[in-house]
């Protein structure tokens, strides 16, 4: 008898020590997330308003652009003194392989961010915030003494805070900072903390007066299936448009680089060519985020033809010259302006079409197809669900491996069975 109960007695102390030391490791994640949610909100929310008052002070002073090459030059000087990290593919180094992210890289990307939308280059700002998150989610996780895995998921959660903040999704930034680094794998023991972080740095960045992305559809227009073989043929083209953007990213710049100058000579040059191809283009259409033509594709407005093809040179110029923000929201207005023109060519409502070549650029310069899925319900509702699922799903797979970020690790092929544990390349 005496042996039954002392087995008894042990496993109901190994239960409650398990109960105890769960609750104590969710209380911890509880807390960790949301003061990195709180603190990254914060930052971020500020980083956004700096960028909106640079465009707006470029939007109302246009010769403002003239200063591109004194720009470019300047932030090359920094990057070559203080950072010679490679942006984004750094942090997701420190959440494959638990390098450190430097710590110069948040006032680095978040000064620079600032100062290339204020002279008109085409960049987004979502690749800013996942180097600003990240950098500070590492930097508490030093300062908090975590070991490396803790760590990891820290800098996850300061991405999630981050790109929530930003983009006004923190359904999708949860599951974009688990899926981005490890494609094919989720990373669940960072969901609570990204959650926690998320929550906060959206509410955060609406007191603080952050302004979400005004886009949206008026109406779905019923799905069948005609339109299913529309939308199939349009994800198929915009798969093909998105290899394109992510190889011209790729070699715009290293062509850039044979140019037999210094660095910050170098970078004079190209964005001399941004400024020469800026006045060609006759105004500042593509200059910028250029969040407002993505609102006009959105409405059903008609944009040039060629759009996206000029979007896709100003974005590869614009880097090349040493530009900082990210090539996110410029793959957006990439998709919307081609959406929007062959869209009505297949027999798709324009607006419809706009956001379904958005979502599929998203989804293929990222490798984050259950986050794109999530970013098309919050920016344009649930009742087109059948249109962007089946226009994800095809859009990633044609794709392959392409992405904007190279050391994104493919976990899982798309076209055969089994892991494959390869990079991700351009």
């Amino acid at each position: 008898m005496g042996t039954g109960n002392d087995d008894f007695s042990n496993q109901m102390e190994a239960l409650v020590f398990k109960i105890r030391t769960g609750c104590t490791q969710l209380v911890k994640l509880l807390g960790y997330g949301l003061l990195c949610g709180t603190l990254v909100g914060a930052v971020a929310s500020i980083f956004a308003r700096g960028i909106d008052a640079g465009t707006a002070f470029r939007e109302s002073h246009p010769w403002v652009i003239f200063l591109m090459p004194i720009g470019a030059a300047v932030i090359v000087f920094f990057y070559q003194k203080f950072d010679r990290s490679e942006g984004t593919d750094t942090v997701l180094l420190a959440v494959t392989r638990s390098e450190s992210v430097p710590g110069t890289m948040a006032p680095l990307i978040f000064c620079s961010t600032i100062t290339s939308h204020f002279l008109g280059a085409s960049v987004g700002r979502e690749g800013a915030a996942l180097q600003i998150g990240g950098c500070i989610g590492d930097m508490m996780g030093k300062r908090l003494h975590f070991h490396e895995s803790a760590r990891r998921i820290m800098i996850m959660a300061g991405m999630s805070a981050a790109f929530s903040a930003l983009f006004g999704t923190p359904l999708a930034a949860t599951v974009i900072a688990m899926e981005i680094s490890h494609v094919g794998l989720l990373q669940y023991d960072a969901l609570v903390p990204c959650v926690i972080a998320a929550l906060p740095a959206y509410y955060i960045s609406g007191m603080l007066g952050v302004e979400k992305h005004p886009w949206g559809l008026s109406s779905v227009t019923p799905f069948t299936l005609p339109l299913s073989i529309s939308t199939f043929v349009l994800a198929f083209l915009c798969a093909l448009v998105s290899v394109l953007f992510v190889v011209a990213l790729g070699r715009i710049p290293a062509l850039a680089r044979k140019i037999p100058a210094q660095p910050i000579v170098r970078a004079v040059i190209v964005a001399f060519v941004l400024l020469v191809l800026t006045l060609l283009s006759g105004g500042q259409f593509y200059n910028g985020a250029g969040g407002h033509v993505i609102t006009e594709c959105l409405q059903g407005e008609s944009v040039p033809v060629y759009a996206f093809l000029v979007k896709i040179l100003f974005t590869a110029v614009s880097i090349a010259a040493g530009f900082k923000g990210g090539e996110i929201v410029p793959s957006l207005f990439i998709g919307a302006t081609f959406g929007s023109v062959v869209g009505p060519l297949l027999g798709l409502p324009s607006g419809l079409a706009a956001a379904i070549g958005m979502g599929c650029l998203f989804c293929c310069v990222t490798n984050c197809p259950l986050g794109t899925l999530l970013i098309c319900f919050e920016m344009f509702g649930f009742e087109g669900w059948p249109y962007y699922l089946l226009a994800i799903a095809i859009a990633y797979t044609v794709s392959g491996n392409y992405g904007l970020y190279h050391h994104q690790k493919i976990r899982y092929g798309k076209f055969r069975p089994g892991r494959e544990d390869a990079n991700a390349h351009h």
